[in-house]
């Protein structure tokens, strides 16, 4: 940590940067629309480089100005080619927070050829409303393989120990081949002292692009703090 000059981190795994990161910053009061496991392999938001042994560079521009980047080496078994991205928050407006973020997925060139991403994002709170646009482009070298991802959240503060939310996201695939994923959830959120509750009911049609994969499910969490 430099300061002024930002903080630099090696992450062995887990660690994200703006295109994982800010992939789908709808406001939720638990899960975002296609976040809840059913059968099959739900399509994510952003298809961003490997997580393992990664650089984050994360430095304040200015008041209102956060800048983020990530830098993955290659790698012979995970990223066969290094990768990039860089993204900036904006938040100098009260109640709004502005994303934008560009780069590139090279870890599999061969197999699934390289990938070029950009994610676009923003919420605004009002009250106990805060509303919320994402969207994102995977545009990929390989034909037909392109997917843009698009996402609407609102979520209401009914009060100052429960919220409740609703977003709805689409996967659209630019293979003839697949069918549209489109996901709704609901997810409520309450807190009672020490005692946090969270859940969420999702309903995703076409899962992954499969026609004949209509899934629903739910999620329901309980926690303590000590």
């Amino acid at each position: 940590d430099t300061g002024d000059m930002g903080k630099l981190t090696f992450s062995g795994s887990g660690s994200s940067g703006p295109i994982a990161a800010w992939d789908d910053v709808t406001p939720s009061a638990n899960e975002e629309a296609h976040g809840v496991a059913v059968a099959g392999t739900i399509a994510g938001a952003a298809n961003s480089s490997s997580s393992a042994n990664v650089f984050i560079f994360d430095y304040t521009a200015m008041d209102g100005l956060a800048i983020k980047a990530k830098y993955t080496p290659s790698n012979t078994s995970v990223s066969r080619e290094s990768s990039t991205e860089i993204g900036a928050l904006y938040t100098g407006i009260d109640g709004l927070s502005v994303y934008a973020a560009m780069g590139e997925n090279n870890d599999d060139p061969t197999t699934n050829g390289r990938k070029e991403l950009r994610v676009a994002a923003a919420k605004y709170a009002a009250g106990s409303f805060t509303v919320g646009y994402q969207a994102s482009e995977d545009d990929s070298e390989t034909a037909s393989a392109d997917v843009d991802f698009n996402a609407i959240g609102v979520s209401y503060a009914v009060s100052d120990d429960m919220s409740v939310s609703l977003n709805t996201s689409t996967h659209e695939y630019e293979s003839s081949t697949l069918s549209d994923q489109e996901a709704m959830g609901i997810s409520v959120s309450y807190t009672m002292g020490s005692l946090s509750l969270k859940a969420n009911h999702n309903q995703i049609d076409n899962v992954a692009g499969t026609s004949t994969s209509d899934k629903s499910g739910y999620a329901l969490t309980l926690g303590f703090t000590f």
